[in-house]
Formats: C-alpha cells, structure tokens, sequence
C-alpha cells in the first residue's frame, strides 16, 4: 500500500512540474508592444493606438473587444453591409444570409492573422480571394 501512494505522490509532483505556467500567466508576461500586439494597417493608417480601442486604462487590463465595441465606430451590420456592397450580392461577407448577426471576432483578429470564415462552405473562386483585414 505505501508503495503505491508514494508512485502516486510521485506521478502528481510529475505532472505538476511538466504542467509549467497556464496560458493566462504566459499572456500576463508579455509585454504589450507592437511587436507582439501589432495594429491592422488600416486602423495604423488612421492614426490609431491601443488607447483607441481599449481606453485609457493600464494595458495589463486590456480585454478582448465585443462586437458592440467595434460597432461603436463601424455602426451596425447594415451599414458595414453598405461600405462592402462593391463585392457584390454573392460576396458581401456583412450581408450574409446565414448569420445576420455574427460576431466581428469570428473572422476579424486585431492582432493576429483574420480568417475568412466563409470559405468553409463556400467554394466560389471570388469568395476564396476575398481579403479579410
């Protein structure tokens, strides 16, 4: 019997060692520079920092944006649909017929690589070239 609680003991302390710090301690070190938090062009082009969107506060606070954060200056869904209506009936990505209400992080990232979230039905060469930024 004490045999087995000592291997037991030993494959805890194991696992505790390889565990190493959670994802939330390696994001709390980071330092929060363009570097590793870097802006979109058009955002950057516009004048933009990271006060812009995530206020005045200290920047260990910072938090993901929600949808009606970036709707406080991109509107509404049916006015994105507007500003993206030169991609046509079939490929304006913000007049989408399947997810009226989607959320902006779905296929926009503000510091990493955006996805198009429609290409994973849809197979239409214009679909699959469209840029998302």
């Amino acid at each position: 019997m004490k045999k087995v609680f000592i291997l037991i003991a030993l494959c805890c302390f194991g696992i505790g060692v390889h565990a190493g710090p959670s994802k939330q301690d390696a994001h709390m070190k980071k330092d929060y520079t363009k570097a590793n938090y870097p802006i979109k062009a058009h955002h950057e082009k516009l004048g933009f920092d990271c006060k812009t969107c995530h206020g005045d506060g200290p920047k260990e606070e910072y938090k993901a944006l929600s949808t009606k954060d970036c709707f406080s200056c991109h509107k509404d869904y049916k006015s994105l649909a507007k500003r993206t209506g030169h991609l046509g009936y079939d490929d304006n990505v913000h007049a989408s017929p399947h997810y009226p209400d989607m959320d902006c992080d779905s296929c926009h990232s503000s510091h990493k690589e955006s996805k198009n979230y429609c290409v994973m039905c849809h197979s239409q060469e214009s679909m699959k070239t469209i840029k998302v930024p």
